[in-house]
This record gives C-alpha cells, structure tokens and sequence, in this order.
C-alpha cells in the first residue's frame, strides 16, 4: 500500500537543506507469491520515519555541500558520486561485502552471486524501459534524481539489518521495500529500493521488483506523491502484468467476481494511505488502470499529469477522458465482463 509523500525534512538551522529521512512508503509482505485466487495479495505497509534524536542513522541519505550547481539546478554528477560513497559506510556498518553495479539509471548494491546480480541489473533498466514506453513518458523527461538505488541482500538478516539501521523501519514481514528519501519540495528526489534472497525464485524476484519499481517510478513522476491508493497499487499490479503476461490470467478473476456482484468502487476510490483493499479490490484497481491504458495511453498519462497537478480525481478523468468517477465504474463493469477473454489468458 501507498500514502502521499510528506515532507519529513527537521529544520536544523543551516544544515536543513540537506537533511534527510527516509520515508518507507511501500513494501511487499512475504508469502505474496503464495496468494490464491480468492486471497488479496499481502497488506502493505505506509511507515513515516523521522530524525528522533540520538545517533543520525539518515545521516547516509544527507547530500553534498556540491549538490546544487552556481545556477540552482542539481548537479546529477556529484549526486551520483555520493550515492556511490554510500557503499562503504553500508558495509562498515552492517560488516556487508555489497558490491555496485551501474546502469544509465540505477546503482545496484548487492552481495549475492555475480548471476543473481545480473538478472537485477538486467531487470531494474528493463522494467524503467518498460515504464516509459507504457505510458508514452520521453527519454528526456527525468523521474528520479541521481540513480535510483537497488539493494539485493543474500538473506533476511542483512536486509533486516539494513531497514533497521538505514531506514529505522521494521521490515521482518516484508518481502521487498522501497523508500523516497525526503529532502523538502525544493530538494533532489532520490529513491532506493530493498530485496532479500531469502527465496530464489526469478519469477517471484522480478515481480517483487516490477511492483515496486513501479511504486517507486509513480511515486516521484513530476513531482512526489498525489496519487490516489487505487491507482498507485493499479499500476503496480498492471506492470506485473505487462512483465509477466501469465500472471493477468491469475488477477483477473477476483475482479469478474467483484464486478459480478455489483458492489460500488466508491469505497475504493476513498482508501487512503495505511488502510488494507481486500482481495476483489486489488483485482479492480489493476482492471481499472487496464481499462484507463486501454482507452488510451495519452489520455492515461494526461489523466496522471492532472492528479501530480493537484486535480481532483473526477477533473482529472473528465479533462482527459471526458467522463468522472461515477462513470468510470459504471464502464468498468462492462470492461471486466468483455475484456476477461481477451486479457485474461
């Protein structure tokens, strides 16, 4: 699950425009690749962390004196090279041998074999690919500042220890994580993303990273937060889909059973950070952002624009599709019924 981004920035004199926190937004329970048909993949979580005092754990997040240039613009160089000299102060802290491996626009860190490494490498450039191109973003339009930061830990114990000591969150349930690094309005938007190897299945790993990828990605497109719940973990589950195409199969029928019944999406439509979907919920968000994409990926990426603008989600949907909330369920009934053949297999 998902909530809006909050500025968790202390002020601190002059030091405030580089502190940090990190905000854990979302993370993925383990078992989820368990879940049956009738089950709601597992309850995220939405922790806000704050600086309380005593020993800096967010210190590692904290940007360089250089990181604006002369003319107020950041300098994506000297961030990159920061991120990087994290590596050090993770395995002295945590008595870690992660190692980096960079791509155009991630940093993975990991201590797991060379081929496990790879695949998340592979995988992490493949799905932001993929991003762009699903929903017409150009190359040149930036999502995150500096890399966004991977890290694959070989068991549960060095991810644990990292969350706690990093990220002061409490992760012994959580399958992956990842976490927008809090640096004001005005400040970079930096991300980093948690995998434990704790079981070594690849389809179950590039779902994990597909979904939280995706949270990471939307999070900070534009500008950070302001996506409603429904569509944030939507969008999760519909990219899961668009990386794994046998998985549509496996979504799609809790949404035919909730559409069947005829319940109303308003409550869905009104969740909010911290609170749980139930199982035909989660099915109908990833429905709803199907039937959105398929009515247009110009008309779905306008439709995101407006809400990252501060629209209302019924302004949103009538500036771009010309119709509101209302009718958007009204046509999702019909969608999940007709499309089940053809998307569903």
């Amino acid at each position: 699950m998902i909530g809006p981004h909050r500025d968790p920035m202390r002020r601190r004199g002059p030091a405030a425009a580089v502190a940090a926190v990190a905000v854990v937004l979302a993370c993925c329970p383990c078992g989820a690749a368990d879940t049956g048909p009738d089950e709601a993949p597992p309850t995220d979580e939405r922790v806000q962390v704050r600086d309380e005092g005593g020993a800096d754990a967010f210190e590692l997040y904290r940007l360089p004196a250089g990181y604006r240039l002369a003319d107020g613009s950041f300098s994506e160089a000297a961030i990159v090279a920061h991120q990087k000299g994290r590596l050090d102060r993770i395995n002295e802290g945590l008595s870690l041998r992660l190692r980096t491996s960079e791509t155009p626009h991630f940093l993975v860190f990991s201590d797991a074999d060379a081929k496990v490494t790879s695949r998340f490498v592979k995988w992490s450039e493949a799905l932001y690919d993929s991003l762009r191109e699903q929903f017409g973003i150009p190359k040149r339009q930036r999502i995150w500042h500096g890399k966004c930061i991977v890290l694959v830990f070989r068991g549960r114990a060095e991810f644990n220890g990292y969350a706690r000591t990093f990220d002061r969150h409490d992760a012994g349930r959580a399958g992956a994580y990842f976490a927008v690094e809090g640096h004001g309005p005005d400040g970079p938007h930096l991300v980093h993303m948690c995998f434990p190897l704790d079981q070594r299945d690849d389809r179950r790993l590039q779902e994990l990273l597909a979904h939280e990828g995706t949270h990471a990605f939307f999070e900070v497109y534009r500008k950070p937060g302001r996506l409603p719940l429904w569509l944030h973990e939507g969008l999760a589950e519909y990219m899961t889909t668009v990386n794994d195409r046998a998985l549509r199969g496996a979504k799609w029928p809790a949404a035919e059973r909730a559409a069947k019944s005829r319940a109303s999406l308003r409550g869905l439509f009104a969740r909010e950070a911290g609170e749980t979907l139930g199982p035909g919920e989660y099915a109908a968000a990833f429905t709803l952002v199907d039937l959105l994409v398929d009515a247009g990926r110009d008309r779905f990426r306008q439709f995101i624009d407006g809400l990252k603008d501060g629209q209302t989600q019924d302004a949103a949907l009538r500036a771009a599709y010309g119709f509101d909330l209302r009718e958007l369920e009204r046509r999702w009934h019909d969608y999940v019924a007709a499309a089940a053949p053809r998307k569903g297999k």
